[in-house]
């Protein structure tokens, strides 16, 4: 975040206009259905992740139905075709162990194994504290008033087989909304007239004297982590083996349901914050489970009143606004402190009370928006005081270091060591030009050279650095190594366009332009003495790309990029080869970006493999192919010439790096 400048009174009174227009729509935002949406799902999913699984609850078990449990048991793969006499085997198995069992299975008719049907109904009475799940179904009833039509919707509980039903302890609702997608509350009471719904049935069974530590009808879900954290015995298991289960399942109170480790075919699975990435959502039987815990042990997740929620959002907005207002210089720092803070208060209300603060609308919504009101009313009081320097220095240097200069309270700015990519042009027949043309007329078409020349440059980033006779400096200093020709290539195709657009405008005085192309670090400010100063590029790098730019008239090309600039994205040009430039010790390889596509990209590499074992004739043959198929490749000539002298002269030296004699 910038630092902020001081407000003037008439600026800081707007500002807190504004302020107070933000805080009060994010109340409005906060009590909205929208609002209370997002605290409950991206909210509370991001605490659910950042506080990870609990301990799975004391007392609580599932015994899971499997999508292994019907091979393992001899079963049809349908369940629905499974005879009863599986369940009673189950509860049989159970015994007196368990304080209270809840089938989250439907049983709405009986079915074709009588015996079946009625040994399960003899285990439900022996039991004597199970719970079965009752359908929910929705009825709209007509209501003739005389006048018009109205309609009356109930949910109706549809019980299930009577012979289960009177057999059983109790029977129960429990229905989940599939609207919105990710599950966060359940409502305790279904039906009309309401009913329990099923872990509250199981409750009043287990804990007949537990008062309800709840707000409201529909109570937010703590969740104890992901599917299985809860204790869950797939229910095969048990039946072959119950006695290893018993310790588990004492004293317990047993979940019976589906609840698959593969669930394409699951229709009562629901997306909570714990749902895996695998796709594997927590199951009904799970959440059923879970709602029981949480009411058992008073752990349902919590939220504030309506009225202490507009407490602590009016109180967040007023600390926001002091930052704001009182400590502008600090702002960033200190909005960035509370934010730290509330958001430490929230999870740890949140994990130590079961409590959920108010957190997507102050943290993602008021305090980026407050910070941006205020950044935006600082940044405009800055421009209007630097608008009128930019104006005025702004076609001499770039418009950062004009903010140098503003910030600069004695002097200029100290020089700056960067990396940076440097390209350097210079006119073939500027001198030809000059002699023959009026300096009025020379003017007039150095003017427009200039324009078609830097035009480019700017929009792509660059910064002009030096402008002297028909040559142009450039610089880029806000690139990677790893980005620079991703950024260049574009540029030099615009460069060279815009030349040719010149010279096709001006066919009687064209400027045929070179161009080199270099990277590394440079010296970048201000140099002179005695009052006159220009702002410029020195270095080692400058006079490289100017080597490399002359080296463009042998090598009959117009563009050369030496391999500093070609890390990454060098797929456009075409590799020339090693030169050892004037005066210089270092060896570069150098790059070309081909005007045309049909010259052979890889022409220079196979040249310097018959070079590397001395095999002239061969690098020869390779450069006879290569300008058959492109007959003016200026690179290919050079080397042919070049070859051709050293191996009439039997050289004794190594053929590479190619030796450059002369600027």
């Amino acid at each position: 975040m910038p630092r902020l400048a001081m407000l003037s009174p008439r600026t800081d009174r707007r500002l807190t206009v504004k302020l107070a227009v933000l805080a009060l729509f994010a109340l409005v935002l906060e009590f909205s259905i929208w609002g209370q949406a997002q605290e409950e799902t991206l909210g509370l999913s991001s605490l659910f992740q950042l506080r990870g699984p609990l301990p799975p609850p004391e007392g609580v078990v599932i015994l899971s139905i499997t999508e292994e449990t019907a091979e393992a048991m001899d079963l049809p793969a349908q369940m629905t075709t499974w005879s009863r006499e599986l369940y009673a085997s189950t509860l049989e198995a159970l015994g007196d162990d368990a304080i209270a069992v809840a089938f989250d299975i439907y049983f709405d008719t009986e079915s074709v194994d009588t015996d079946g049907d009625q040994r399960f109904a003899e285990a439900l009475r022996t039991a004597g504290h199970v719970t079965l799940f009752a359908s929910l179904e929705r009825r709209v009833y007509s209501l003739d008033t005389g006048t018009h039509q109205q309609a009356l919707l109930a949910d109706r509980v549809v019980e299930p087989a009577a012979l289960f039903a009177e057999a059983a302890t109790a029977t129960a609702p429990f229905a989940l909304p599939k609207v919105p997608t990710t599950i966060t509350r359940y409502p305790l009471f279904l039906g009309t007239p309401a009913r329990p719904i099923l872990p509250l049935t199981v409750l009043q069974q287990t804990h007949p004297h537990t008062q309800l530590v709840v707000a409201n009808q529909f109570p937010l879900f703590n969740f104890y982590g992901p599917p299985r954290t809860i204790s869950t015995i797939a229910l095969h298991s048990f039946l072959t083996s119950p006695e290893a289960y018993l310790p588990l399942l004492r004293n317990a109170a047993v979940f019976i349901g589906f609840a698959a480790s593969f669930q394409p075919g699951q229709r009562d699975n629901f997306v909570t914050a714990f749902s895996e990435d695998s796709g594997l959502d927590l199951s009904g039987v799970e959440l059923a489970a879970t709602a029981y815990a949480n009411l058992r042990d008073g752990r349902a997740i919590r939220t504030p009143a309506p009225s202490a929620k507009a407490v602590i959002l009016v109180v967040w907005s007023i600390l926001l606004w002091v930052i704001v207002q009182r400590l502008p210089k600090h702002s960033a720092t200190g909005l960035t402190l509370a934010a730290v803070c509330y958001a430490l208060l929230s999870y740890a209300c949140f994990i130590i009370f079961d409590l959920l603060l108010p957190v997507v609308i102050p943290l993602l919504f008021l305090l980026p928006a407050l910070a941006l009101t205020s950044f935006h009313h600082n940044l405009r009081e800055s421009r209007r005081k630097r608008a009128a320097l930019e104006e005025t220095f702004g076609q001499y240097l770039p418009p950062s270091e004009i903010q140098r200069l503003i910030a600069q309270r004695q002097g200029l700015p100290r020089q700056q060591e960067l990396f940076g990519v440097c390209l350097v042009t210079d006119a073939t027949n500027y001198t030809a030009l000059a002699e023959r043309l009026s300096a009025p007329t020379l003017s007039d078409l150095m003017a427009d050279y200039y324009q078609a020349l830097i035009t480019p440059i700017r929009q792509h980033g660059g910064l002009i650095s030096d402008v002297a006779g028909d040559g142009v400096i450039a610089l880029w200093t806000d690139v990677s190594r790893e980005e620079v020709m991703q950024t260049l290539t574009p540029a030099l195709r615009d460069l060279r366009a815009s030349i040719q657009r010149f010279n096709e405008q001006h066919q009687a005085t064209p400027m045929y332009t070179r161009m080199g192309l270099h990277a590394g670090n440079v010296m970048l400010g201000h140099y002179g003495a005695e009052g006159h100063f220009e702002y410029r590029a020195v270095g080692d790098l400058v006079n490289t790309a100017s080597r490399i730019e002359g080296l463009n008239k042998l090598l009959g090309t117009d563009i050369l990029v030496s391999d500093s600039c070609t890390e990454t994205g060098a797929d456009e040009l075409r590799y020339l080869g090693q030169f050892r430039l004037y005066g210089k010790q270092r060896t570069v390889c150098l790059y070309t970006l081909p005007p045309m596509e049909k010259v052979d990209f890889e022409l220079f590499h196979k040249v310097e493999q018959s070079l590397a074992q001395n095999n002239i004739s061969s690098a020869l043959a390779h450069l006879a192919d290569g300008l058959s198929q492109c007959p003016s490749d200026g690179p290919a000539l050079f080397y042919r010439e070049y070859l051709r002298s050293e191996k009439s002269a039997e050289p004794t030296r190594p053929l590479l790096p190619i030796e450059i004699n002369s600027k």
